[in-house]
């Protein structure tokens, strides 16, 4: 097999490595080819290639801004201390240290928007019971299945709505926490914490992969602002499932595919679309070597295997391998033209009193739901279609790997949770952004920030309310 086209990157001298920084602007040490990233003077790496940093890592770290208009001085001394920090070779992963501060804070923020959400409810009760109160906000609606599987299995299979629709990965992650710690609530949070945290440092490293550092560092402050990112502290699958996704997909990239295969495994063992991933990862790599090499027999088996474990469990428990495929008419989803959903999901902003739907979300989630649909077309229409701005076509075929068939299952509601796991928007838009002339990042910052973070408030809002909280994803 030749050399991978999209690693031909020749890595720095150590003399380059080494050397002293300055305010002057200097080019990018990467024999990789780049386009122009935009306003902000950062040049990327183009389409499947990866930038290096001053230590020859083929991940790439910060790179300052090389002095285009519009950067001033105080911009470039930070990206100096960025640099000579991550220069220092006391961390194996340079900056890392960015998605683990977002992550916090994130975390403390929804942590604090429950407990305010649900001061009423709480209101004169000791802090013991305040505590399990908004320890339980992570239990709603699909977060119930999942506890459910993790202490009982699939063993309500007989009834209407069983538990055979949710793949068991995220609650066998569960077991083990909870078999030592007895308790439901730490179990839940402190699972929940991780995955996310994993979801965040995977979305930061496969948009470096892709592009560079800076849109790397965006990237991830877009997750933390999208409105459906309660999702990654509720007891759900989809902060496990972006992890997966993304840290596979990097993981590739970097030529760590044992890795990638294994964590292509767990992914088919989250959700049913999640063998899409490496199948897409395969076509690629067929259309690219023009042969079967054993990666793509690696990553397909992989896929395969993890798939086979799930239809093993449910045939164990149901006597029937394929049982999650035949109760998703109880949720109201069929096999559909795209049109369809997005009509009913109109339909339903404002229903009849009485509309005949199995699920009908608060009003501010079937609205953002309908925004979701204009929001990750916009990306992969971006990704696919860029021509200054290009993307390797894993991005864009991904991208509509993971949202086909949420889009194609004749009702809207929970769109906004599968674009969430749609990770490829993130570098997508974090990249666009960068290309934005300065007026316009003045302009569509505050704006975009505002409604992030109202819709998050309403969302969390809704999702926690108690005693009847309501269905937003």
């Amino acid at each position: 097999m030749g050399p991978d086209p999209r690693h031909d990157v020749t890595p720095p001298t150590d003399a380059e490595a080494t050397a002293d920084i300055d305010l002057r602007p200097r080019a990018r040490r990467t024999a990789a080819p780049t386009v122009d990233d935009g306003a902000d003077g950062l040049a990327g790496p183009a389409a499947g290639d990866r930038a290096t940093d001053g230590d020859g890592d083929l991940d790439g770290s910060a790179a300052p801004p090389d002095g285009a208009a519009g950067d001033d001085l105080g911009e470039r001394r930070w990206w100096q201390l960025v640099r000579r920090y991550e220069a220092s070779g006391r961390r194996f992963l340079p900056g890392l240290w960015f998605p683990v501060v977002v992550f916090t804070v994130w975390r403390l923020a929804h942590l604090g928007a429950v407990w305010v959400a649900m001061r009423g409810d709480v209101a004169g009760e000791g802090a013991g019971a305040t505590f399990e109160r908004v320890g339980d906000a992570a239990y709603a609606y699909d977060g119930e299945r999942y506890l459910q599987v993790l202490h009982y299995g699939y063993s309500n299979w007989r009834l209407e709505m069983p538990n055979t629709a949710f793949f068991p990965l995220t609650s066998w992650l569960g077991r083990p926490i909870h078999w030592l710690t007895g308790s439901n609530a730490i179990t839940v949070h402190l699972l929940m914490t991780l995955t996310g945290l994993a979801a965040f440092v995977a979305v930061w490293g496969v948009s470096r992969a892709w592009k560079d550092d800076r849109v790397g560092r965006r990237a991830v402050v877009l997750l933390a602002l999208f409105p459906s990112s309660l999702f990654l502290w509720a007891f759900y699958s989809e902060g496990l499932f972006i992890a997966l996704a993304a840290g596979g997909v990097w993981a590739d990239r970097r030529d760590r595919r044992g890795i990638a295969a294994a964590l292509f495994l767990a992914l088919a063992m989250t959700r049913s679309i999640g063998i899409l991933v490496p199948a897409v990862i395969v076509v690629l790599r067929l259309v690219r070597e023009r042969r079967i090499d054993r990666w793509a027999l690696t990553y397909a088996a992989a896929g395969a295997a993890g798939l086979g474990i799930v239809m093993w469990n449910m045939w164990d428990w149901t006597g029937d391998p394929l049982a999650f495929t035949k109760v998703q008419g109880d949720w109201g989803r069929d096999l559909s033209a795209p049109w369809t959903s997005i009509a009913q999901g109109i339909d339903i902003l404002y229903p009849a009193d009485d509309a005949d739907e199995i699920m009908i979300p608060a009003l501010v989630a079937r609205n953002w739901d309908v925004w979701c649909i204009g929001i990750v077309a916009v990306a992969l229409g971006y990704a696919g279609l860029s021509r200054k701005d290009r993307w390797p076509a894993e991005t864009w075929m991904i991208g509509v790997a993971l949202i086909a068939l949420p889009l194609c299952s004749s009702v809207l509601p929970s769109f906004n949770r599968f674009v969430l796991a749609d990770f490829v928007i993130y570098p997508v838009y974090a990249s666009l952004y960068g290309r934005l002339p300065r007026w316009a990042k003045l302009v569509v910052t505050p704006i975009v920030v505002v409604a992030f973070l109202v819709t998050s408030w309403m969302m969390i809002e809704r999702f926690t309310r108690f005693p009847f909280p309501r269905f937003v994803g």
